[in-house]
């Protein structure tokens, strides 16, 4: 078994002032192993949050700054490599 491949990137959604959802679909290969939980994690700022399934909300942004993110799978073996970056959004000044 290994570490799953890395999950695909959705469309992250601005949902507050200072909320986002950030959409992803599970990664075509496993490893051999149930992914148990998905973090997303915003640039700049490493702000995470996890989820067992998507979409995940992450809280806690900055007012008036442009986020992206990526989302990582863990599985009984370890965490994947991050996805590909997210399209940007603009959390309200």
């Amino acid at each position: 078994m290994a570490v799953s491949d890395v999950p695909i990137i959705g469309t992250a959604t601005k949902t507050g002032s200072t909320t986002a959802t950030v959409a992803f679909a599970a990664p075509l290969d496993d490893g051999g192993s149930t992914i148990t939980n998905y973090t997303a994690l915003s640039t700049p700022g490493s702000i995470s949050a996890s989820s067992a399934t998507s979409p995940i909300t992450v809280t806690g942004l900055l007012p008036g700054t442009d986020y992206t993110f990526t989302v990582t799978a863990t599985n009984g073996d370890g965490t994947s490599g991050p996805s590909a970056p997210s399209n940007s959004i603009t959390t309200d000044a």
